[in-house]
């Protein structure tokens, strides 16, 4: 993600804990007073900058506490909502997402200056004023309760860890490889290497795989992973198959570390790994990966075809309604709100993005769609109820398709002790 500052923003000094901040200009504003406005218009009240976007899926969840403890201590706090974001796009947003209909927040659009005081990369951030206008936490949000905002409100003492996002983008994604000491004088004359560290809170946590073409090596990065994702990574060896992580793994072993599918998974089990050899295509490091992770966790693991109990929609017969466009007026899309609203709808989307999206939804059961063809695309708008597939088959009749519980034959991952 690139942000272009203004002139003057790239000459401002950051601010942290501690430092006071000037009255910043507000350059565009929505609900307030005025289309802009300044720090200063919320005189007499602490303040909690809250900086997010629109793809922030914590940012976003969080909203309606947000509003919930503004509306309770609006008299003497103002919640700040601060994106970078455009304002038409901020204005759909609120009008659209069904988490944050009608809520109306003081929010700040289009922002610079903010985010040249307090720079950030992951989100959300929120900045912590007091009525003095000195910055009394910098946190991640997580600390957002009650008696926290009481204690700012009443200038008492708040003791929080100080979120401080590292900037340089090389270091933060591991654009360089984790080992660096005279990279460019030897890569041509690397062999093989591999990495495998604890958790490290400096690197983003994803992952990859790409050829240097130049050079000829494979680069393997798999950074802040639990054990089940780094197995996944190395056994789908680069495969676009859709796999469903809850029931991808079977644990046969005695090793100590989370499995990764847990709500909350300790940074004790997660782990940064890279790989880099010598080859000509990123396809064939799994046995490279799955031996290092092996010998390290102690495991004896192998993936093999075990019969799943599946949720499986698939043709009702000879009939290719499931074909036709279903809303011809509107472009290809889907929503799929499993929890919330009850709801599956897709529109002339490609089968194999609807596989795709849909069989993680489900925490406990793959959901599978059968249909010939996996490039053609697929429609049907169905209420989403597990416990009640009759329900679900009567929406489903319409588009010449069905659901039903069976069993399918899925590749699993088996770990055992050596």
């Amino acid at each position: 993600m690139l942000t272009f500052f203004s002139s003057s923003a790239q000459k401002i000094k950051p601010l942290t804990v501690g430092d006071q901040v000037p009255d910043i200009v507000l350059q565009k504003m929505l609900n307030h007073t005025d289309t802009s406005g300044k720090l200063s218009d919320f005189s007499g009240k602490a303040i909690i900058i809250d900086q997010w976007f629109i793809a922030c899926v914590p940012c976003i969840s969080a909203m309606p506490k947000l509003d919930s403890l503004q509306k309770e201590f609006g008299d003497v706090l103002q919640i700040l909502p601060v994106t970078f974001e455009k304002k038409s796009a901020v204005k759909e947003f609120w009008r659209s997402n069904i988490i944050v209909t009608g809520i109306q927040m003081k929010q700040v659009v289009e922002d610079t200056l903010v985010r040249a005081y307090f720079p950030a990369i992951s989100f959300p951030q929120q900045v912590w004023i007091n009525k003095d206008r000195i910055v009394v936490a910098i946190t991640d949000g997580k600390n957002t309760t009650k008696s926290n905002l009481i204690k700012l409100i009443n200038g008492e003492k708040i003791l929080l860890s100080v979120k401080s996002d590292e900037m340089d983008i090389e270091v933060r994604n591991a654009l360089k490889p984790n080992m660096i000491t005279r990279y460019e004088e030897n890569k041509n004359k690397l062999l093989f290497y591999s990495y495998l560290s604890k958790y490290r809170k400096e690197l983003a946590g994803w992952s990859f795989s790409k050829l240097d073409t130049a050079a000829k090596i494979v680069r393997v990065l798999n950074n802040n992973k639990t054990l089940l994702k780094l197995y996944d990574f190395a056994y789908a060896n680069n495969s676009w198959e859709p796999r469903h992580l809850p029931t991808r793994m079977i644990r046969k072993d005695s090793c100590p570390y989370q499995t990764g599918t847990e709500e909350i998974v300790d940074t004790t089990s997660q782990f940064c790994y890279e790989l880099m050899y010598s080859g000509y295509t990123t396809k064939g490091f799994s046995k490279y990966m799955i031996s290092d992770l092996d010998k390290f966790f102690k495991i004896k693991s192998h993936e093999e075809f075990r019969d799943i109990e599946c949720i499986v929609i698939s043709p009702n017969g000879k009939g290719l309604k499931y074909r036709t466009t279903y809303q011809p007026n509107r472009k290809s899309y889907s929503t799929f709100s499993l929890k919330k609203l009850k709801r599956a709808l897709v529109n002339d989307v490609p089968l194999f993005l609807v596989q795709r999206n849909l069989i993680q939804l489900v925490d406990d059961i793959p959901v599978l769609i059968e249909c010939p063809g996996n490039d053609g695309k697929i429609n049907f708008d169905v209420r989403w109820d597990l416990s009640n597939l009759d329900l679900m088959n009567k929406d489903l009749v319409k588009f010449d398709l069905k659901i039903e519980r069976v069993f399918r034959k899925r590749k699993v991952i088996i770990l055992e002790d050596i």
